[in-house]
């Protein structure tokens, strides 16, 4: 955001909830989560890294625009892109994943509007992800992931205000709850990472920052609940 904005907003290989919840990914889906939070975390970089948001929105209209595009027409030598192109899904809708980061880079402070926005967008790459693992449980997959996109939002805003203002959404939404909707084994990881956004909501903390955290964690990648 162009006032203040998370210090670090997309997870990497140090985030412990996200290695956790891949760890539990079977071996042939596990590949599409690796590039959906490779792409995430493209994005998020392209925020973080700016020392102005129209740099940042030079940055991420290159993404909307290939999204807008054919594979066929992707420039070579993208790694990530290649990996994309060989989805099993309808990869233009990850554009609505840039549009939401291109929102927060713009805004001149977090509202609830932004916030909602924002997370719902991140929420439904997950959609776009589970259709690609030929899972058609799109309310499920999307109800998951805002529980997962408002935990993160919350644990990096640049404030405690802007903490409580995206806790206050997800309690708003039903969000700010332990359980998470179940989702079949090959979504294992939304699933965990469902719970984990639900707990930390709940209980206004960052995610897998208690013994408890890690053993729901861990009970939902056995269980898948």
């Amino acid at each position: 955001m162009a006032a203040s904005h998370p210090s670090d907003l997309a997870p990497g290989s140090h985030d412990p909830a996200l290695a956790l919840a891949l760890a539990y990914a079977p071996r042939d889906a596990r590949p599409v989560f690796q590039d959906l939070f490779a792409l995430d975390r493209r994005l998020a970089d392209a925020v973080r890294q700016a020392s102005e948001p129209i740099i940042a929105q030079l940055k991420l209209a290159w993404w909307r625009d290939r999204f807008a595009q054919s594979p066929a027409e992707w420039p070579k030598g993208e790694p990530l892109l290649a990996r994309l192109a060989a989805w099993d899904a309808d990869i233009s809708r990850l554009g609505g994943l840039v549009d939401g980061w291109e929102q927060l880079a713009a805004a001149e402070e977090l509202t609830r509007d932004v916030a909602i926005a924002f997370a719902g967008r991140r929420a439904r790459s997950w959609a776009v992800a589970a259709s690609a693992l030929h899972v058609a449980e799109a309310d499920a997959v999307v109800a998951a992931g805002m529980r997962w996109a408002l935990a993160d939002l919350a644990q990096h805003c640049a404030s405690e205000a802007e903490s409580a203002l995206v806790r206050a959404v997800a309690a708003d939404l039903g969000h700010a709850s332990a359980e998470s909707p179940s989702l079949p084994r090959n979504l294992r990881p939304f699933a965990i990472l469902g719970v984990l956004g639900g707990r930390a909501l709940a209980r206004e903390r960052p995610m897998l920052s208690t013994g408890g955290d890690f053993l729901d964690a861990v009970r939902t990648g056995m269980l898948g609940r």
